[in-house]
């Protein structure tokens, strides 16, 4: 690291806190504060949207597919995008129409408040330990770029998050989603110009190894039910999942709940999923260009790290070891953008959901003068909560693949909440969608831990014994109730 690397970083943390200060402005009440007062608009709210859904796992995870395989995540994208479309013609009209503050206030609508409690506590116990992981993956890279205890990158990339989202809210959080956006798709930009200004005969060069090693093929319509990269089975897997985290996660929904009319809150959704390929291509085609880069310039440390299966340690490595100075910093500052774009939308998701749906630091049980001495203080206390799971999580061998089957445990069984609400609220009561999602979770685990059912199934399964189980004893409740009241 040089100095011109520091101030690059510098430069950029300076410019998170400034637009953190000064686009929040005035927070003084709850609506300000958690859902930016109902008034953005739908580019910025898309932006965010698009931001939130990218991490530090995307920043070297995706390059790393690339490089062991070829562009077959790319397929993906259709079930992705389909699940947007359903969440902003299903769920965004819904929301608006009820006027919720928060996506579990809808399910206390529809069902009753202890299906809102439930979904709520589900959300907070995943989204904790999802965001966790997030955390942890980015505080390993930035410990190894500066030299730094994993403990102490943890605190310190948690602390700065926690700084822009205290200040301002969710705008905040917004507009400066659209810097860290804009220096995400930059950073992945210039490694590639980078490579291709490198490379003996520039980007056909590139191209003509990557055609050469099979890395372009995107689409593989083979059946595999175990394999979340072929066509069928991944593009299931995208829109349940997607469906799940745009509908039923408040992290990704609220700000969709920012926009004025729902209108808006439709466009940006849509806009956002659209954008994703955009940002896929990106970066598995970063993944191309550092492994022809590679391959023209061998090294026998990375040839080491591909003969481990690390391939997600080799973009990082090529930050490190082979950009100059400046561009190495702004592609580290990149590193944190991704990690913050999902680390500060989370904190002012778990804040607002147990401020309004736990009542939790309310102004009617803290007894504080200031409105929002309740909802900042709950920043703070998830921000610990992260960065504390976080160092538990930073010696787990693959926290990328834990992550994701901490998702396929739960979200399955807050969308089949979210699709009886929607759809079959009328036979289905409050106890029964209690009982039904909380033992969800046994069942997905059952089925994959003990069963043998493939992890890309999981979400499935939660989603389907969800509905099934809160049908079935809706029914028995309903049947018991008629003939004790004969």
């Amino acid at each position: 690291m040089t100095t011109t690397d520091w101030l690059v970083i510098g430069g950029y943390g300076v410019a998170l806190l400034v637009i953190g200060l000064f686009a929040g402005g005035k927070s003084d009440d709850d609506t300000e504060y958690f859902l930016a007062g109902r008034t953005q608009g739908w580019a910025p709210v898309a932006a965010s949207t698009w931001a939130t859904k990218l991490s530090a796992l995307t920043f070297i995870g995706v390059p790393g597919a690339a490089m062991s395989g070829n562009f077959a995540y790319l397929q993906l994208w259709f079930g992705s995008f389909l699940a947007a479309y359903l969440v902003a013609v299903v769920f965004i009209p819904e929301f608006y129409r009820l006027r919720v503050a928060t996506v579990y206030e809808y399910l206390g609508q529809r069902i009753g408040p202890r299906t809102r409690t439930s979904g709520t506590l589900v959300f907070i116990a995943s989204r904790c330990l999802a965001s966790a992981v997030r955390l942890a993956g980015c505080a390993i890279a930035v410990s190894v770029f500066f030299d730094l205890s994993l403990n102490f990158a943890v605190f310190l990339i948690a602390g700065i998050a926690a700084l822009y989202v205290l200040s301002g809210g969710l705008r905040a959080v917004i507009w400066t989603d659209v810097l860290q956006l804009v220096l995400f798709l930059a950073g992945a930009t210039l490694a590639i110009l980078f490579v291709a200004l490198k490379m003996p005969d520039g980007i056909a060069q590139i191209i003509e190894i990557g055609n050469a090693s099979d890395k372009f093929r995107v689409f593989d319509f083979s059946f595999d039910p175990a394999s979340a990269t072929t066509f069928w089975t991944g593009n299931l897997f995208a829109v349940v999942l997607g469906v799940a985290t745009g509908a039923a996660d408040q992290d990704i929904a609220q700000r969709a709940l920012a926009c004025p009319t729902a209108g808006k809150a439709r466009f940006a959704v849509i806009v956002a999923g659209a954008a994703d390929l955009i940002s896929t291509f990106l970066f598995l085609s970063v993944g191309a260009a550092v492994f022809a880069y590679y391959q023209t310039f061998p090294q026998d440390a990375v040839g080491a790290l591909m003969a481990e299966n690390r391939f997600d340690y080799v973009f990082p490595h090529f930050i490190r070891h082979e950009l100059p100075a400046g561009l190495r910093g702004a592609l580290i500052a990149a590193l944190f953008a991704a990690a913050m774009s999902s680390l500060d939308s989370a904190l002012s998701g778990l804040a607002s959901s147990a401020y309004f749906d736990l009542g939790v630091g309310s102004k009617n049980t803290s007894g504080a003068t200031h409105p929002l001495v309740g909802p900042r203080l709950l920043v703070v206390v998830f921000a610990v909560i992260l960065a504390v799971i976080a160092i538990g999580f930073g010696s787990q061998p693959s926290i990328l693949w834990f992550g994701l089957q901490i998702m396929g445990y739960t979200y399955g069984g807050l969308l089949g909440l979210f699709v009886l609400a929607a759809l079959l609220h009328k036979y289905a009561d409050d106890t029964s969608c209690v009982i039904a999602v909380y033992s969800s979770i046994f069942i997905v685990l059952a089925a994959t831990q003990w069963a043998g059912a493939p992890w890309p199934w999981a979400v499935i399964i939660g989603v389907c014994w969800t509905i099934s189980s809160a049908l079935v004893l809706g029914a028995l409740r309903k049947n018991h109730l008629s003939m004790v009241e004969r």
